[in-house]
């Protein structure tokens, strides 16, 4: 049984507007959320199924489709979230630059010749697409540089030795601050999910390096909602909404 109910998914929206259109669109930011969890959910359980001798037939029995459906459907040469972005089916109301600091997440790991894409990987992801990146901003507000970032997330991850073959797949906690930064555009009544509440997620996670990293550059979760409010407050945006030539 699923430990929330659907009084608790419509209470999430009418807390973040009181705006009757901006909480459909805030209801369908978190519709596609959870869809996304489901999928998530059935893959993680498939595997377990393969890893402990089940057949494609038998879970395609189990998942009521024919075995090529099921096989098709749960294995891939490339990690999902990469492909469902880059096919137009995830992130779908994520802004331009947090789609893209997501996919550059993946030009990190390569270069660090990591195996995975991490939360690290994600924090440096923001950098890379830094042009008018609240996120990016928000961090050198506070003090914090893309060399220092750099230098810390090399001090607890080292960089591999050999190149990288194929696409790196998504930590779990790489995947949770993907999932969380829609949370945290809820929070703060926005139905659109930006750079900057990507970063806020990641601070969130605190067993991941990335947020092990802003602990040590001395930035904290509060500190940053602030800085990220007071930015969208300095840019007028002060609504749920913003035109996407306003995006983050």
């Amino acid at each position: 049984m699923a430990d929330f109910s659907l009084d608790q998914l419509i209470s999430v929206v009418e807390d973040g507007t009181d705006a009757p259109l901006d909480r459909v669109s805030s209801a369908a930011l978190l519709k596609e959320q959870v869809e996304r969890l489901g999928d998530e959910l059935l893959d993680h359980f498939v595997k377990q199924a393969r890893d402990q001798g089940c057949s494609w037939t038998q879970i395609g029995e189990a998942l009521g489709v024919t075995r090529q459906a099921a096989q098709q459907r749960h294995t891939a040469t490339d990690d999902r979230l990469l492909r469902g972005i880059a096919e137009g089916r995830e992130l779908k109301r994520f802004t331009d630059r947090a789609r893209t600091a997501v996919v550059n997440a993946q030009t990190v790991a390569i270069e660090h010749k990591h195996t995975y894409i991490g939360t690290e990987h994600l924090l440096l992801g923001l950098f890379v697409a830094e042009d008018g990146n609240l996120a990016v901003r928000a961090l050198k507000d506070l003090g914090v540089e893309r060399e220092q970032v750099e230098r810390l997330v090399d001090e607890h991850i080292p960089r591999g030795g050999a190149e990288v073959a194929g696409v790196p797949p998504f930590t779990p906690r790489a995947r949770q601050a993907v999932a969380d930064a829609v949370g945290e555009a809820l929070k703060l009544g926005h139905n659109y999910v930006g750079t900057e509440h990507q970063l806020l997620a990641l601070r969130q996670i605190e067993e991941g390096i990335a947020a092990k990293v802003l602990d040590q550059l001395e930035v904290s979760y509060d500190g940053l909602k602030a800085k990220v409010i007071q930015l969208l407050s300095g840019l007028g945006l002060k609504g749920p909404t913003r035109p996407p030539t306003q995006e983050d």
